[in-house]
């Protein structure tokens, strides 16, 4: 609560004496991406194991009017065309992107782009497109929601020597955040153990978008973009695993899509120059990281900036979501003021 104080003071500020108008305008020759996640009602967002990659649908029309208002937002490919041509809008330029492509950006956020008549990026899993599995790493959380399973997964991480000293204070979360630091094999092997004699419908907003839906999107202006093929940590990966997954996916959605597709999102944000390198042999033009900042025209075009949206840290003393904080969080004030960090988080 003195955070959210701190936060709203120092908008209202900012707002009202003209220093934040100064720094949207000096905004203008830069590109200032948006990255979000999940659009879901509030219930549902209370129980995902990452709350802070949900955003309310409530919330999202807050922000796109606000986006719709005082930026020039495109769909990234787009946007990074007029970036490269030189943007004489007199609005900073604006693109938002989600990554995964979950059904419930089809369901919820959707409707509410067209309705504000804005256009997106989707990053989608190319593997899960149509199917009703969840990402691994929702699948993992949602196991280990049950005190057996919770128990299992730690036992099987201590026993396999990669658990932290602090594993007795985990929770889905780290227990995730520890998964990812297994490699594929490793993390496959303590998935099918945890799965195993276990058979449960998946909620339809916790699956990848189908194939119709994407051309639904794709026919409404909207972009798609490569997420990988299973979201696997693509540094972890051996060099034909990580041609899968970079240029396998982008072949799989070109096939569904019937059309070229040219940005790619890197999985948990992790890239080194050998992922780098896959990325833009497999003819991808433009990569997107998890890295926080503006975008410059000199900006290594696979190593593009964003900004994680987390609706709570967007609100004001009222609980509702804030114009100021919004325009302060995309022309990356917050980061200067708040946090001086580089990294987003979570990825």
């Amino acid at each position: 609560m003195i955070k959210r104080f701190l936060r709203s003071c120092v908008a209202g500020s900012l707002q009202w004496s003209g220093i934040l108008a100064r720094y949207q305008n000096a905004a203008n020759g830069k590109l200032l991406i948006l990255c979000y996640h999940r659009i879901l009602p509030a219930q549902f967002k209370a129980r995902y194991f990452v709350p802070d990659l949900v955003v309310t649908p409530e919330a999202f029309r807050h922000h796109c009017r606000i986006l719709k208002q005082c930026f020039d937002t495109r769909p990234l490919g787009e946007a990074l065309d007029i970036l490269q041509n030189g943007n004489r809008n007199s609005r900073p330029l604006a693109a938002i992107t989600f990554d995964d492509g979950y059904q419930d950006n089809f369901r919820f956020a959707v409707p509410i782009l067209n309705e504000v008549d804005l256009r997106a990026t989707f990053f989608v899993i190319s593997n899960l497109i149509g199917t009703s599995k969840r990402p691994w790493y929702d699948e993992l959380a949602h196991l280990v929601s049950e005190s057996e399973s919770f128990a299992m997964a730690l036992n099987w991480l201590n026993r396999n020597h990669f658990t932290s000293n602090s594993s007795h204070q985990l929770d889905a979360q780290g227990i995730v955040a520890l998964a990812k630091k297994l490699g594929t094999d490793n993390r496959r092997e303590l998935i099918e153990q945890l799965s195993e004699g276990r058979s449960e419908a998946v909620r339809t907003d916790d699956c990848i978008v189908t194939s119709q839906q994407m051309h639904a999107m794709q026919s409404a202006g909207h972009e798609i973009g490569s997420h990988s093929s299973t979201h696997e940590i693509l540094t972890q990966l051996d060099d034909a695993s990580l041609a899968h997954e970079v240029a396998g996916s982008r072949r799989q959605i070109e096939e569904l899509l019937g059309r070229s597709i040219r940005l790619f999102c890197y999985p948990n944000g992790d890239t080194d120059d050998r992922v780098v390198e896959a990325v833009r042999s497999a003819g991808y033009t433009h990569a997107v990281t998890t890295e926080s900042g503006a975008n410059l025209v000199s900006q290594d075009r696979f190593r593009l900036r964003r900004s994680f949206i987390h609706e709570d840290r967007l609100s004001g003393l009222n609980g509702k979501p804030s114009d100021s904080l919004l325009r302060m969080e995309v022309l990356g004030l917050t980061d200067r003021i708040f946090r001086r960090r580089q990294r987003m988080a979570p990825a």
